[in-house]
């Protein structure tokens, strides 16, 4: 199972705190705003959201239970939730392959499911 997303960056530059809040994650939230250009990462991170419901054909998941962390070599990956555990079960499924890439205007992300 495979899904991908792009989007462009600039939209969200704008994002307040609420809806900011909205989509990501605590820990999310924070990593992004950490970093030079945080569009670029909330963008980034909106994409694997989008790829992963793209994935399981699933529109009613929401977005807070994709959550996007990193391993201590920045590597991304979705945290192992419990509501990301029974997806992957239910898919008959055991890991899940991240990737993201961005510029200054665009990011995509790819989402397999193995």
């Amino acid at each position: 199972m495979l899904g991908i997303d792009i989007e462009q960056v600039d939209r969200f530059n704008s994002w307040n705190t609420k809806q900011l809040e909205r989509i990501f994650t605590e820990k999310e939230i924070e990593y992004a705003s950490k970093q030079k250009n945080s569009a670029q990462h909330f963008c980034g991170f909106y994409c694997v959201k989008e790829a992963f419901i793209k994935a399981v054909d699933n529109k009613k998941i929401k977005y807070k239970n994709i959550e996007v962390l990193h391993t201590n070599s920045n590597k991304p990956y979705i945290n192992l939730n419990n509501e990301i555990i029974k997806i992957l079960n239910t898919n008959k499924k055991k890991e899940i392959e991240i990737s993201i890439s961005h510029t200054a205007s665009y990011a995509v992300a790819v989402v397999q499911l193995n």
